[in-house]
């Protein structure tokens, strides 16, 4: 018999054999999940094929007639949140002047093509170079960011596709409309067509008619300077407006004519002849309109939202914020604000409302005439830039409030001193010592307000109050807690606004629905969400000691709103700003006309005696408007001020006491818990003046019957004056 195998080496060998099997075993393993993952991925690949191909088919099918070319555009209605008519933009008249090709100057159809379409005479119908890029670049940001349509597709959108929403399907037809058209008519002609039917802004769609309307000349006679302005508006023609915006325009008129240099049209020596060539703007044309300001920056939004050549096709019905019956107060409170303040220099006027739980634009007043030249009415002041003064204050002091570097029990020393190399002064030359943060605010004392800036840090408010709303660059300096820095009133309603919605910020919002002129829906834009930026206790500690603003300075105001006002250098700029828990509003004055730019004493609590006043105690009880009332949330601590910082520590049991508490803001102060000072071990030696006592006498410029604004500040245009100069005369800020 043969001898059995080694007792050593079978293991071995069955251990081998299992390994090789394990490992084949697991090969078909991973083969099999291989194929099952395949499968699912072709699955996928199919199902998005398919969806591909169904969207070009219902593109297809749904085509409209590429010969059906439909130059005429359709009103457009704007009305307010009620139904009311706003203002009517006719599609017809003067708007519509058809020329030929060789009627319309060289110079615009080359700065056309330069800026809008530089392949136009390469591509037939879409520049997939452009469309390429933009997608790398939108995936590169995250969002939209460059547009890829040619001139071509721009003509199909305005005379064939009617939806003034954006959609991939609508840019999908849009490209194959294009096409279409590419193969039944020339260059030429589309060019011609285009430059027929674009909308320059200014009730006037094509060239021909956006020359009379803009220079009063034909568009045959254009100069390079014209011919490059015009050019650059389509692409956005209320954000271009040369009589709103002159500057956007202007850099606009450069970017057309270094594209044309780009691509030796012109020479780069006349493209600087044309920048510097002066332009006489004529702006003929007729407009009735209920809110005009309102009705331009609803129409940057459309065109924001849907594009400048969809809004232009025009046959669709805006739905907007707006309440005329507000609209119409704050008109008048306008008015009532240049009577009184108008034989001080005051030659112009703002006014805001918006609804701080919504975001929604109530009223909006740009100017105190929108068609008088001379204070340049057309442009919008309350989305423009100015300096707002005291009115800035709130913010540093919240921020110093909720780090917990200050309470309004705190003592700040309103002492006349160097701030960031310049001495500043209040403008009574009056310092009133040891005084709570709680005064300091409710009086609008400055040097408080810079050492508040200071405690809370610069940077720390600066990027406060942009969380608040404020979109704006602010300057990285101190002086900016007393106004330095420019902001836009819409955006300052936005920041007084977190404080009247108990921490909440609701951005600006103008348009409710747009319909068809059938009545259909056609887009119904989604409210923006609410950003929680501070608590409800924390923004309740302004508003306790704002609440008492207008009975402090005696503004006589009716209804119960928290304000605060603000006055800049020279009497340049005087606002007011003031909220409810359901209303913002705000009011601003100066001088826009010839002459001197700075008014004779006009303080911003002016401005709330007389246009706030009439719109808060009149306004508003004839537009039937309820203002609510402030609620103190639950989680503060009443206390005493503090006799001195040294006694800023925690109680050693903190209770938030109930929001009924009967005490009146003369007799306590409002604590975040843990933050409230310990009563003074000994009394005071000696009482301290009332803060009224402590006001300087009324300036004898002031008429009769009208209070002047608390702290006019000491705002430096550039840098804050030095040491030993004239930087303590009472220039208001």
């Amino acid at each position: 018999m043969p001898e059995d195998p080694s007792p050593s080496l079978t293991p071995r060998r069955r251990a081998s054999a299992a390994r090789s099997r394990g490992w084949l075993q697991d090969r078909l393993d991973w083969l099999k999940v291989r194929r099952h993952w395949m499968t699912l991925v072709g699955i996928v690949a199919a199902l998005i094929l398919l969806l591909v191909l169904g969207t070009f088919a219902y593109a297809f099918a749904t085509l409209p007639d590429p010969s059906r070319l439909d130059l005429a555009g359709g009103d457009i209605q704007i009305v307010d949140r009620h139904g009311t008519l706003i203002e009517q933009r006719n599609a017809e008249g003067v708007r519509v002047i058809p020329v030929k090709l060789n009627e319309i100057s060289p110079k615009l159809r080359n700065a056309t093509i330069a800026v809008e379409d530089r392949h136009f005479f390469q591509h037939h119908g879409v520049d997939w170079g452009r469309v390429i890029k933009a997608g790398v670049v939108d995936v590169i940001t995250r969002r939209p960011q460059q547009g890829a349509s040619t001139i071509t597709e721009q003509l199909a959108k305005i005379a064939i596709l009617q939806s003034p929403k954006k959609t991939i399907l609508r840019k999908l037809r849009e490209a194959m409309v294009a096409t279409a058209l590419e193969s039944k008519y020339s260059k030429d002609e589309i060019l011609r067509l285009y430059l027929n039917s674009i909308y320059y802004g200014h009730r006037a769609t094509g060239v021909e008619a956006a020359a009379e309307v803009y220079f009063g000349k034909h568009a045959k006679d254009l100069t390079l300077g014209e011919a490059a302005l015009l050019a650059g508006l389509p692409n956005g023609p209320t954000y271009f407006d040369p009589a709103l915006h002159k500057d956007r325009a202007l850099a606009r008129q450069a970017v057309v004519l270094d594209a044309m240099v780009n691509n030796d049209m012109i020479s780069a020596a006349q493209a600087e002849q044309a920048k510097n060539e002066p332009l006489k703007l004529v702006f003929k044309e007729n407009r009735s309109s209920q809110a005009p300001h309102f009705v331009d920056y609803v129409f940057e939004q459309l065109e924001s939202t849907y594009g400048p050549s969809a809004v232009n096709k025009g046959g669709f019905s805006v739905k907007t914020t707006l309440d005329l019956n507000l609209q119409k107060a704050a008109e008048q409170a306008v008015a009532v604000g240049q009577q009184k303040l108008g034989p001080l220099g005051a030659d112009n006027g703002d006014f805001l409302a918006m609804d701080p739980k919504t975001g929604e634009i109530l009223a909006m007043v740009g100017s105190a005439d929108f068609l008088n030249d001379n204070i340049k009415g057309q442009f919008n002041v309350v989305t423009g830039l100015r300096q707002p003064g005291s009115s800035f204050k709130p913010y540093a002091y919240e921020q110093a409030f909720r780090s917990h570097k200050l309470t309004m029990g705190n003592m700040l020393d309103d002492t006349s001193r160097h701030f960031a190399g310049g001495q500043f002064h209040d403008f009574d030359f009056r310092d009133m010592g040891m005084i709570t943060a709680h005064q300091a605010l409710l009086l609008s004392r400055n040097i408080p307000a810079l050492e508040t800036m200071q405690t809370a840090g610069v940077d720390n408010v600066v990027n406060f109050a942009h969380d608040m709303g404020i979109t704006t660059q602010l300057k990285s300096e101190v002086t900016t807690a007393i106004g330095s820095s420019e902001v836009r009133m819409l955006d300052h309603a936005v920041g007084y606004g977190v404080f009247a919605t108990g921490g909440v910020r609701h951005d600006p919002v103008s348009v409710l629905e747009v319909k068809d002129k059938d009545g259909n829906t056609l887009d119904k834009p989604s409210a923006p969400g609410g950003k929680q930026v501070i608590s409800a206790q924390e923004a309740y500690l302004i508003t306790y000691i704002l609440k008492d603003y207008s009975s402090q300075w005696n503004l006589g105001w009716k209804k119960p709103f928290a304000g605060k006002s603000g006055t800049t250098n020279n009497y340049r700029d005087a606002w007011m700003m003031a909220y409810a828990p359901n209303l913002v509003i705000g009011a601003w004055v100066g001088h826009t006309g010839p002459g001197n730019q700075d008014m004779n004493g006009v303080y911003g609590t002016m401005v709330g005696s007389s246009v706030l006043k009439d719109f808060i105690n009149n306004g508003l009880t004839q537009a039937h408007f309820n203002v609510e009332t402030f609620k103190r949330p639950d989680g503060l601590i009443d206390g005493p001020p503090c006799a001195s910082n040294a006694n800023v520590t925690p109680s050693s049991s903190p209770s938030p006491s109930p929001s009924s508490g009967s005490s009146t803001s003369a007799e306590k102060d409002l604590y975040l818990p843990g933050t409230e000072c310990k009563p003074a071990p000994t009394p005071s030696p000696s009482p301290t003046p009332s803060p009224s006592d402590l006001l300087s006498p009324l300036p004898s410029i002031v008429p009769s019957g009208i209070t002047p604004s608390p702290s006019p500040t000491p705002v430096p245009s550039s840098s804050p004056t030095p040491s030993g100069s004239p930087a303590g005369s009472p220039k208001p800020s």
